[in-house]
């Protein structure tokens, strides 16, 4: 893995910082939902109270809490939220946004089955909708004098029972399609009317389909607690009517208006029965923006908002039908009816905003009246923690992006510097041995520059080492001539005055034989010396390599005559620029080499091959392979896989020598093993002049 790839990697734990802001930011909502919770259970809690000192605002008649039943057929009103327009219409009355007990439970169509009865309180006012099925509609027809009109109509009987235990009917019919004539009725069958009217009392009749419909409103007082409606064709018999005398339980308009006394800005109240009808609702939950919060007024960040909420889900409730505004069934609700106290979280839904719900139980000595529920909109909270996330998040990712960046740019950066290095390391010994340091940013003043200075210290006496190396055979060869000048010279006076003993003579013979071998070694060491200074004073001429070889592969036929010496040459000229004497030089060290390690009997062969733009130069012999540890090094001074050759010291720079000359004519030499592992091949490719 590279420098790059690991800082990269350790730049992203930055990631950190978004996860620990939005798990701060969680805890912290969470708190204050807490804190919320808590306040409107402690403002639920003080109403409750409130409205446990008043229960008859609850219930009319204390026998409501426990025998209205609407599975039997009793009826409850709700509070209208706008007054019904009389035109016989059941579309603007409320329909529960749930199943409700008891709501539109007639069965049409069958003789005497129950009619559709709706009713609702709105102020001071009782609604009615009646909805009858019937095969024919006969209207009333009207007389001149103020007797009761005779029978021979359809109508509608609603027989009223008050808390004082009195009964009252009225009569309902109509002329025509319009207004309604309510008249008072005797009790009971055949519920014989009266010229009197029941006053305060107006509606409307309306054909329907399948019958008739009616609708009216008259004032709550008239209303007792328990009502009755049959439906009569012309000859007064049951068309429709409700099951017995039903329970009449209503909305408490005098509780609603209590509670909006009670009631702050932005908080809504609502109070249940122990069944969980809508009793009384004041109050709003709408949002108000305040000014400290300019973000919610734009609905700042709002499409990376809207990222969040899906990335962060929310531990709040999904909102479901309560059955408004007939009653309240659901969490908090149920379990405040049930005697605890409660709050939930709920989402935006229905067109309400999110809000919180707390539910409070209403205690009444021993019994339990109902449930108070006050609601908040939490969607401020809400807003406010989403923004605060949203910035808080954007801000983190956006440094961790700039360390990103930078990360990215301080480790291209540095491995740019640590490949320089390298590099300038690799290449600091050139391919002829030279040592030529280059090494960048020493001046640097961090750790990288310290290592780069070492580097060039390092690299500096090394190459002091190998000059006093390359050097030190003509030190040595200058150092050392004289002293084996004076030994050799001794060594022949001493032989030539006077007959030495036989051993005496064979030791002289011994150290002329090892001065001999000195000045061999001597000349050997000097030899690559002269070289340089020869090339150096060597003037280039253009001359044909073909013809020099040609003569050259003559030549060695009748000195090298133990080995096989073949040449082949191109049918045209190679024309180089250089020096013959140092080409043939070159070629000699070549045939020397190649002449060691061929064995007697074996093949040498000189190739010369023609090029477009150069000419190369091929010494082939059989024999041992290259030795691998030498590998790229058997051009270098002092470079050598063997000590000694026929008795003849070897020092490792014949090759060096050829490579200065190749150095000299600008062409190039390498060695390799034959393709077969034969032998040995060694090359040299000399540009061809362009005159």
């Amino acid at each position: 893995m590279s420098l790059r790839t690991k800082l990269l990697l350790l730049s992203l734990l930055t990631l950190i910082l978004p996860w620990a802001g939005w798990q701060y930011a969680q805890q912290m909502e969470t708190t204050l939902r807490r804190a919320q919770e808590d306040a409107l259970l402690t403002t639920a809690q003080v109403l409750s109270r409130v409205v446990a000192s008043e229960p008859e605002l609850l219930y009319r008649v204390p026998d409501l809490r426990r025998d209205f039943d609407p599975a039997r057929g009793d009826l409850f009103a709700p509070l209208l939220m706008t007054r019904p327009l009389l035109d016989g219409f059941a579309d603007e009355w409320p329909q529960p946004a749930r199943a409700v007990p008891g709501f539109d439970n007639a069965s049409p169509g069958a003789e005497g089955a129950e009619p559709k009865v709706r009713v609702g309180v709105y102020g001071r006012s009782m609604h009615l909708y009646v909805e009858v099925t019937a095969p024919a509609v006969h209207y009333e027809v009207p007389t001149r004098d103020e007797l009761p009109p005779a029978a021979g109509a359809d109508r509608v009987i609603v027989l009223i029972h008050d808390e004082f235990g009195h009964e009252r009917a009225w009569s309902i019919s109509a002329i025509a399609p319009g207004p309604l004539l309510v008249r008072v009725c005797e009790v009971g069958a055949p519920w014989k009317l009266s010229a009197d009217e029941v006053p305060y009392v107006e509606g409307t009749w309306r054909e329907t389909g399948k019958g008739y419909a009616i609708e009216l409103r008259a004032p709550l007082n008239l209303f007792g607690t328990q009502l009755a409606v049959q439906a009569l064709d012309a000859k007064d018999a049951i068309v429709a009517q409700t099951r017995g005398l039903a329970w009449i339980h209503t909305g408490s308009e005098a509780l609603k208006q209590r509670l909006e006394q009670y009631a702050p800005d932005g908080v809504r109240i609502s109070v249940v029965d122990t069944h969980g009808w809508l009793l009384a609702r004041a109050g709003s939950i709408a949002v108000a923006t305040p000014t400290q919060y300019p973000g919610l007024r734009r609905d700042d960040e709002g499409f990376t908002r809207s990222i969040y909420r899906v990335l962060f889900s929310s531990d709040a409730a999904r909102a479901v039908p309560y059955g408004l505004p007939y009653g309240m069934w659901g969490a908090p609700v149920d379990t405040a009816r049930a005697g605890k106290r409660s709050a939930i979280w709920f989402e935006k839904s229905g067109g309400e905003p999110s809000l919180v719900r707390a539910a409070m139980p209403i205690p009444y000595g021993e019994q339990n009246l109902g449930a108070l529920v006050v609601e908040q909109a939490g969607e401020q909270l809400v807003q406010v923690r989403e923004i605060a996330l949203t910035r808080l998040l954007n801000l983190t990712m956006v440094a961790t992006l700039f360390v990103i960046v930078v990360t990215i740019v301080f480790a291209a950066r540095l491995s740019l510097r640590i490949r320089r290095l390298s590099r300038a390391a690799s290449t600091a010994l050139t391919a002829e041995g030279r040592i030529e340091p280059h090494i960048p940013d020493t001046k640097a003043r961090d750790e990288l520059g310290a290592l780069a200075r070492s580097y060039d210290t390092l690299l500096g006496r090394l190459q002091e080492y190998t000059n006093y190396l390359q050097t030190l055979g003509t030190k040595l060869s200058h150092e050392l001539r004289t002293p084996l000048t004076i030994v050799s010279s001794s060594l022949d006076n001493l032989s030539s005055e006077e007959k030495l003993p036989e051993p005496s003579q064979s030791y002289i013979e011994r150290a002329r034989s090892g001065t001999n071998r000195m000045h061999a070694i001597l000349t050997a060491l000097s030899e690559a010396t002269r070289v340089e200074q020869i090339i150096e004073h060597t003037e280039r001429v253009r001359f044909d390599l073909r013809e020099l070889i040609q003569n050259m592969g003559q030549a060695y036929r009748q000195t090298f005559v133990q080995h096989r010496v073949e040449t082949q040459l191109p049918a045209e000229p190679c024309l180089v620029e250089g020096s013959p004497d140092l080409i043939a030089q070159l070629l000699d060290k070549l045939m020397d080499n190649a002449s060691d390690f061929t064995p007697k009997g074996g093949p040498i062969a000189i190739e010369l091959a023609r090029g477009p733009r150069s000419c190369t130069l091929t010494v082939r012999n059989e024999g041992p392979l290259l030795p691998p540890q030498l590998d790229n090094r058997l051009f270098e001074s002092l470079v050598t896989s063997r000590s000694s050759v026929n008795g003849k010291p070897h020092l490792g720079l014949g090759l060096y020598i050829v490579r200065l000359i190749a150095d000299f004519h600008r062409g190039t030499v390498n060695a390799t093993n034959l393709p077969d592992d034969t032998g040995v091949a060694v090359s040299l490719e000399l540009p061809l002049s362009g005159r």
